[in-house]
């Protein structure tokens, strides 16, 4: 998928983990614990990252606007459907410090690609209408 200002979800790309950059650190960006809420978020998870098949694989690979990667540890729990929940954690070489604000414009990037993969009753104009309402800085379009 390539990046387009106006579908942040066009920068998302999946990648095989043999893409996974060497010297990273993972640093924690959003978790999720609870997908069971809405359960076509696991199922589109599941179906992305072939988790019926591999469960316990590396974590599913991401990269956003062609340079930056983030990775997504699925979580299981006992007597619910797996995935059970989705941590999100930005890969970050070294000890660099994490730039906060990209990864809050990523994060955006990967919600709006998770909920127009997901479709259905969830849309990226409700998706965005949301972060408008809420005043979401990642979720306004670029000037």
């Amino acid at each position: 998928m390539n990046g387009n200002a106006q579908d942040p979800s066009a920068a998302v790309e999946v990648l095989d983990n043999s893409a996974r950059p060497a010297g990273c650190r993972s640093v924690p960006v959003l978790a999720e614990g609870e997908l069971g809420h809405y359960p076509e978020f696991a199922a589109f998870f599941a179906a992305t990252f072939d988790l019926d098949r591999a469960p316990l694989e590396a974590p599913g690979l991401l990269r956003v606007g062609g340079e930056r990667y983030y990775e997504l540890v699925f979580v299981g729990r006992s007597g619910r459907p797996f995935p059970a929940g989705v941590e999100v954690g930005a890969l970050v070489a070294g000890v660099e410090p994490l730039d906060a604000a990209q990864a809050d414009r990523d994060l955006w990037a990967i919600l709006t690609w998770l909920v127009a993969g997901v479709g259905g009753d969830w849309t990226v104009e409700a998706l965005h209408e949301t972060g408008r309402i809420y005043r979401i800085p990642a979720a306004r379009p670029p000037t």
